[in-house]
């Protein structure tokens, strides 16, 4: 992965994932992010700035426990022992995004399982979707509680991914996956919408969902960074969404949003 970094501020669509970083004291700056270079040289013609390899550290075995409602590993044969007895979900580290080691990631699988968790006797007849579902794992880490999934992504890849992470944690039944744009199309009923996004398509996203508000479903929405909060919510509020959580990992941020029918 690759991150062009320019001073040179734009509202242009840029095809490519970005982000605005405001620090204390030095001018905002805009970071675009590609898997090839190519697309980044272009635009560096037009923005200046310099491009930089992002370096990913070699993976080791990673567990995440959420209270006594879940444990998501990458590997179980190294499972400590104190999770043995826990629900367990195992996401293989491959191309897509979302093991659960990201701060965005970690903190949907929170607010996933505190919702599943306040559903109780109507576990059951939850009805899940997740848009740019990656991995797979919040999806399936609500079907694991006992909800029924749908998750959406526009990478063929991602969506492969998330199968055989369904088959590996055998919850077909509960789960399906599908390849489709979040921005396109109809989005169907839900009372769980989960978006794990870049901040400029939950903008483009909030405006679609007036059905779903009237119907008073949660929402919860990351892979928003400091600076960005405000904009979301300040938009979803415009629309009638009124915030009920925000949480914060890092510069990372996650928001739930819960309307009343």
């Amino acid at each position: 992965m690759y991150v062009l970094e320019t001073r040179t501020l734009t509202t242009a669509k840029l095809e490519l994932p970005s982000a605005q970083i405001q620090r204390p004291g030095l001018p905002p700056v805009l970071q675009v992010y590609s898997p090839k270079i190519l697309p980044l040289r272009k635009l560096q013609t037009r923005f200046k700035g310099r491009i930089r390899k992002l370096h990913q550290r070699k993976s080791s075995p990673f567990h995440l426990r959420i209270r006594y409602d879940l444990v998501v590993t990458s590997d179980a044969r190294f499972l400590p022992k104190e999770f043995k007895d826990i629900p367990r979900l195992q996401i293989r580290a491959g191309p897509a995004f979302g093991t659960g080691e990201h701060a965005t990631t970690r903190l949907c699988l929170r607010y996933v399982v505190q919702f599943m968790r306040k559903r109780g006797n109507h576990l059951k007849s939850s009805s899940v979707l997740d848009l740019g579902c990656g991995t797979g794992v919040l999806a399936l880490a609500a079907a694991r509680m006992g909800a029924k999934v749908e998750g959406w992504d526009h990478d063929s890849v991602a969506v492969q991914e998330a199968n055989r992470n369904l088959r590996l944690n055998r919850l077909g039944t509960r789960v399906c996956f599908h390849v489709r744009d979040v921005l396109r199309g109809s989005v169907p009923p839900a009372n769980l919408i989960v978006a794990n996004l870049y901040d400029h398509l939950l903008l483009h996203l909030l405006p679609r969902l007036e059905s779903h508000r009237r119907a008073g479903t949660t929402l919860i929405l990351s892979g928003i960074l400091k600076g960005q909060e405000n904009g979301i919510i300040r938009t979803a509020h415009k629309l009638g969404w009124p915030l009920t959580r925000r949480g914060r990992l890092g510069r990372w941020f996650c928001l739930q949003f819960t309307s009343q029918p």
